[in-house]
Order: structure tokens, then sequence, then C-alpha cells
């Protein structure tokens, strides 16, 4: 403490960011402030600016490839009819998103009995798991209740349903189209405010766009293969758990490997450097465990003096 200002002297700001074997102590990226700058700009609105236009250019020979990828697996899948066209408006220009014309029928008696039958596996696995399988269990718990709504619901409603096949499939695709031209903003905003180098910022983005455009065309088909085998049954669990929600976990999963990168500005390969010990200290340090024994010998009478509880017994305290 300075005896002038009366505030903490430079030397215990130092010694704040000492660890116990004199490395430093490096600040977690997230208590670090977000300093504005021009670098942060490009960031924030430049580099996803440039993403999403690249991603916008490339958008009809990518349809083209999804197509194609539909024209070839339709066969193997088993799913009749063919492929059609969708085209979305967005503004001046129109994207025509591919999709499965396959239908999917209204859940039969034997559908109703699979599926109460499924409903008891997932429940009665659910329960049973515990230890480190428990919050697995948690979500087999979850989709059985998932798929008991759809049950009840379908067992106490006549039909027609809301949506067909077709309908839904080329909805989750376009979907899919909104998620690729808004990716780099969403990795701009909440990965590109850390102190990143400029190539691990344009490969994260990279990976996501990458990912999801090889991974939307193939869940459309998983999708349209499972709600024509299974009836119409299968589509709530599909759309609330399989859907939008797994594109998101995605990004998830690539934003928790991402933040286990090295950063470049801050918190260097220096401040996150592993502590040494000095040269000449001592490596190991054994320290004596006290015992009951040691313990009530160390505990005085009424008004006897205090002894240390790590002594030997007969030594002086």
């Amino acid at each position: 403490m300075s005896r002038v200002t009366g505030r903490p002297s430079r030397r215990i700001d130092q010694l704040r960011d000492k660890g116990f074997r004199g490395g430093r102590i490096a600040p977690h990226r997230a208590m670090i402030g977000l300093e504005i700058s021009w670098t942060l700009l490009v960031d924030l609105v430049v580099l996803p600016a440039i993403f999403a236009v690249t991603m916008f250019v490339l958008l009809d020979p990518l349809m083209d490839g999804w197509r194609a990828f539909f024209e070839f697996a339709r066969a193997p899948l088993g799913l009749p009819g063919g492929v059609s066209t969708r085209i979305v408006e967005l503004g001046p220009l129109a994207v025509a998103v591919p999709f499965y014309t396959s239908e999917a029928g209204w859940p039969t008696a034997r559908d109703m009995q699979t599926g109460w039958l499924f409903i008891g596996v997932l429940a009665l696995l659910g329960v049973t798991l515990r230890g480190r399988l428990l919050p697995f269990g948690y979500l087999l718990r979850a989709l059985a209740v998932i798929q008991l709504s759809a049950q009840v619901w379908f067992w106490l409603a006549p039909p027609p349903f809301s949506y067909t096949l077709p309908d839904y499939i080329s909805g989750l695709l376009v979907c899919g189209v909104v998620i690729l031209l808004l990716a780099p903003f969403l990795v701009a905003f909440t990965f590109h405010i850390f102190d990143f180098l400029l190539w691990q910022k344009v490969y994260m983005v990279s990976l996501l766009l990458g990912h999801l455009a090889i991974m939307l065309p193939l869940q459309a088909a998983v999708h349209a293969w499972i709600i024509h085998r299974g009836s119409l049954l299968a589509m709530p669990m599909l759309f609330l758990v399989f859907g939008v929600l797994l594109d998101v976990f995605v990004y998830i999963s690539l934003y928790g490997w991402g933040m286990s990168w090295r950063s470049g500005g801050v918190l260097d390969s220096v401040d996150r450097r592993p502590p040494v010990l000095p040269q000449g200290a001592l490596r190991s340090v054994t320290r004596p465990r006290p015992t009951p024994s040691a313990v009530r010998r160390s505990t005085p009478p009424m008004g006897g003096p205090i002894t240390n509880p790590l002594a030997r017994p007969g030594a002086d305290a």
C-alpha cells in the first residue's frame, strides 16, 4: 500500500497476477474487455459479409449439387416420385431449392403399435441408465415424452395432417439455406470477438459452412426415408429434435472446439505456458499429515498452552 496515495503499490499489482510457483496467471479470454477498433469492425462486419456474399453467389451450383445427390439417392432409398424444385425469392433474386416429392401416409394400426413399443423402450432405457450414462438417460426420457405427445395426437385427431412430406422436406431445406447465409454473422458475433488470429476466424466460418453444406441434404434424405417408411407419426420428433436443433448443435460443437485453440493476442503462448519452478528450488515438498493422536495431544486443556499439531512427540513446541 502506498503511503502517499493509499492505493495498492505497483509491486502488489504484479504479485496479484503471480501463481504460487512464480508463473503468470493469464486472464481468461471471457474476462478480457472488448476493445473497439477498426480491426474489430473488420471481424464483425466485413469478414462475415464477404462469406455471406460468397455463399449467396455459390447457392446455384450448391443447389445443383443437392439435386444431383437427391436423384442419385432416390433409388437406393426406395422413395417414389421424383425431385422437384421450390423457388425461394431472396429480394430481387431467387433460389431453386430441390426436394423430394414422395408422400407419407397416415399412421396405421401397426404403426401406432410400433410407436407405443418404441416409447416403452425409450422410457425403460431412460429410467434404468445410471451413473455416467444418466445424461443420456434424460435424453431418452425427453424423446419418449415427445413421441408420446405425437402418439396421443394421431390417436385422437382425424386425418389429414397439416403438413405433407414434400412440404416438410422443402421447408427444412429452405431453412437450411437461410442458416447458410446467416451463419457467418453468427460466428462473427460469438467467435470473432475474441483474440484469435485471422486465419483461425476464417477457418471456423469455413468449417461451419462446409459442414452444413454437406449435412443438410443428407439430413433431408434421411428424414424423407424415415417418414415415408414410418408414416407421418415420425415427423414431430424429427422436426423438434433432429431438425434445425441438430444444425445448431453442429455450431455449438465446432465453437467448443474452437475456443480451445491458442489465441494470438492477449493470451499468447507465453502467458499460457505452464509455470516453472525457479532453478535450484525444491521440486517436491512433503507435508506431514496430522493424525488423530497428534490432534488430541495438541488440544490444550482449559487454560493450557497451545502446541504444534505437526511436532514430533516429545519435541519442543
